[in-house]
């Protein structure tokens, strides 16, 4: 549900106005992590409109029947948006708060229609569903989403307000003030995106860096080009640059990550600008409004198309003998052997200046004649992938043979980055 609310708040992503301060009020006191999105200002531009339009996928049935039912028109009928959390992923708490107008009675029929139970809590009603949370609406133009139990605890707020923290109110303030949708984050964020359970932990993290981030806030601010801007607060004025570097490599990286589905994507990455300040890490970006919405119909329609490809049918002839491979895989280790011309890559002088070490792995395809003939990331630190690429492209290997035919080869290749090399 947490997740659920995050990501709807980000999907929609300055004002002329700051947060709604009754909206503000609703925030638990211990709240850490608040984002918000002035819908009426997103509403002006095309591509907010067509944002807008996408809520309806979040809806069974789809926007019209959403329409149909309750009466509720996101493209219309929303104002602000405001999630609150307090960074404990693993039984923290999230509400959201909408500012909007909302037909109640009609929206709660629509529920009990749909299988929900209603209550309620202090003459408030509430909708109540066991996996998707609760739905409160003090009023017709206030609506509190969560779990039943942060629902009421905002619905208790209304009559004995408390409130955040005050450093987390100033940049609450000062953002939605000049942006169209925005976020402040007071926590770490290695607290707010922990390993995993029973991750491998195979290799190393090249975006670790990002654990050192002690504060982030950032915003969206529409128009012909959105433009985004990035703040992060690192533990040092070396971990801000390193930061920096890492986010700067990346982006003049983007296509060896990025997919040909959003391959306009890493060429918009390269305009990506990073610097650091001291322990502030400071990012900006503007990408044309137009070219976003078009990577997202490209998206969708890459997703459909393979969905609905039709599967190869395979034909087994069991009386022909069976052909001789023209590709096999071997393991890194034993490839590693062939090595006939292998010039050691350049440590990335950022690199060494933001002391970065690791290995990078590149998955490989060696021609019959023992040259690279392909090369892709599987993993690596974004600054120190250019470097391993340039030099694994010059190495040149003995053939492998099958049978007495040279055949290509699919394999591993590890280049390892030290900082005493």
């Amino acid at each position: 549900m947490r997740l659920r609310l995050f990501a709807a708040a980000t999907v929609l992503a300055g004002s002329l106005f700051a947060a709604d301060p009754e909206l503000v009020s609703l925030a638990m006191p211990d709240t850490q992590v608040m984002t918000g999105v002035n819908v009426e200002q997103v509403r002006l531009s095309p591509l907010g409109q067509y944002l807008l339009a996408q809520t309806g996928q979040l809806f069974a049935g789809g926007l019209e029947k959403l329409i149909e039912k309750t009466g509720f028109d996101p493209r219309r009928d929303l104002r602000e948006i405001l999630v609150s959390s307090n960074g404990q992923p693993a039984n923290g708490s999230t509400i959201a708060m909408a500012r909007g107008t909302f037909d109640v009675p009609k929206i709660l029929e629509a529920a009990r229609a749909d299988g929900a139970t209603t209550d309620t809590y202090k003459g408030v009603p509430i909708i109540l569903r066991a996996a998707r949370g609760s739905m409160a609406f003090p009023d017709s133009t206030v609506a509190i989403i969560g779990e039943a139990a942060d629902v009421r605890a905002a619905i208790d707020r209304m009559s004995a307000p408390t409130a955040i923290n005050s450093a987390l109110s100033v940049q609450v303030n000062q953002l939605s003030t000049t942006e169209d949708a925005w976020f402040v984050s007071m926590a770490p964020l290695s607290q707010l995106q922990p390993k995993a359970p029973g991750a491998s932990g195979a290799g190393p993290d090249p975006f670790a860096i990002l654990s050192k981030v002690q504060q982030a806030s950032g915003g969206v601010k529409f128009g012909a080009n959105a433009v985004v801007s990035l703040q992060a607060v690192s533990r040092t004025d070396q971990d801000a640059a390193a930061l920096a570097a890492v986010l700067k490599a990346f982006a003049s990286a983007g296509d060896l990550y990025v997919k040909d589905t959003y391959a306009p994507a890493a060429s918009l990455l390269k305009s990506l600008n990073a610097t650091s300040d001291g322990p502030v890490t400071t990012v900006s970006l503007s990408v044309p409004e137009s070219l976003i919405e078009e990577m997202i119909k490209t998206a969708h329609t890459h997703e459909t198309h393979t969905a609905n490809a039709p599967q190869p049918k395979v034909h087994l002839d069991q009386s022909a003998p069976p052909p001789t491979p023209q590709r096999i895989r071997v393991g890194g280790n034993v490839q590693q052997t062939k090595l006939v011309q292998q010039p050691r890559p350049v440590y990335p002088p950022l690199a060494q200046e933001a002391r970065i070490s690791g290995v990078v792995r590149l998955n490989a395809i060696i021609g019959t004649d023992g040259t690279v003939q392909n090369l892709t990331v599987a993993s690596g630190h974004p600054v120190l992938v250019p470097a391993a690429l340039e030099a694994v492209k010059q190495w040149v290997y003995a053939p492998t043979l099958l049978n007495g035919q040279p055949v290509e080869v699919v394999t591993q290749i590890e280049v390892n980055f030290t900082l005493s090399q």
